[in-house]
């Protein structure tokens, strides 16, 4: 009930608004879930005691990252690559729910608080990697964009 709508409101806000602000605010939801998750714990903050906040920021940003990482990863690799590039991020992003299920399975997983910080670590870097690095390519000719990587040629 809340996964879906977002990856509609994901997908619209991707088209019309910003191809990279919209995958960093994804990210975004999903570390401030992660945090919620690992502050409930500490009682300090009264709203974060209650599940239904961190589990909904996580489903919500899950949700979008989901529906816009491979969008973006798309657009954002030179034609020669883009199959082979966004094929190791589609498998990359699905790294995690395997380990998970691997841990699951060996009776490895840590407490929620610790997996949460653990998981909280890479989606703040990757949001400081795209907000360094990423580009904007929301109505930009790919191309276009192909074109300003190539290195010039004498």
């Amino acid at each position: 009930m809340i996964a879906a709508p977002t990856v509609v409101v994901a997908a619209y806000l991707y088209s019309a608004w910003s191809t990279k602000w919209t995958v960093l605010a994804a990210i975004a939801i999903t570390t401030l879930g992660l945090l919620a998750l690992m502050l409930r714990s500490m009682g300090t903050f009264p709203l974060l005691s209650n599940p239904i906040v961190s589990l909904s920021l996580l489903i919500v940003g899950s949700s979008g990252v989901i529906s816009t990482l491979l969008p973006y990863a798309a657009e954002s690799y030179p034609v020669g690559i883009r199959g082979r590039a966004t094929g190791w991020v589609a498998g990359w992003s699905k790294i995690g729910g395997l380990i998970a299920q691997g841990m699951s399975a060996l009776a490895l997983v840590p407490a929620l608080g610790l997996a949460a910080a653990v998981v909280a670590l890479p989606a703040a870097l990757s949001m400081l990697l795209i907000w360094t690095f990423g580009r904007e390519t929301r109505g930009r000719d790919l191309r276009e964009l192909e074109v300003r990587r190539r290195a010039p040629a004498h």
